[in-house]
């Protein structure tokens, strides 16, 4: 099962010049519990990964890459078909890039829509339309944020 997660904006932003521009500790709880399921295998952009500052503990981490690099405790993915082939069950983590490229392939949809606008220039592809609401938790407000976890099936 392809699954990607991330929080957004009310306009889908995941990102302003480069990084999250919004502190949510418990997402970023929800976020280590829920990619640490299922095999705990990850995939993201090298650009996004490169943020992380370090492999994420307790995951099997791939990061992919159209350069022939060599990333400490990854392992770099040229060909996302061949990827996704083989593996049943991975967590698309990010950034826009590699959502637009598996976005049509996902099963499942981990988001987390914040109630603020960011001035975001990085964004999650449209998805309403090809995936339905199948979870939703009451909204929760931290850090002056409201948000609320929900999970989306294909259609």
């Amino acid at each position: 099962m392809i699954r990607l997660i991330a929080a957004i904006d009310q306009q889908r932003g995941i990102a302003k010049h480069g990084c999250i521009p919004w502190s949510i500790p418990s997402d970023e709880h929800f976020f280590t519990s829920e990619t640490k399921k299922y095999g705990g295998v990850t995939l993201t952009g090298r650009v996004t990964f490169d943020t992380f500052k370090r492999p994420l503990v307790d995951r099997q981490n791939f990061v992919l890459s159209r350069q022939q690099l060599s990333t400490q405790g990854a392992e770099i993915v040229h060909d996302i078909d061949d990827f996704i082939t083989n593996h049943s069950e991975v967590w698309i983590i990010g950034g826009a890039e590699v959502f637009a490229q598996t976005i049509q392939r996902a099963d499942e949809l981990y988001l987390t829509p914040i109630d603020a606008t960011f001035g975001c220039d990085r964004f999650f592809p449209e998805y309403q339309d090809q995936f339905k609401l199948v979870s939703q938790s009451p909204a929760q407000e931290e850090n002056g944020f409201r948000f609320r976890y929900e999970i989306w099936r294909r259609k």
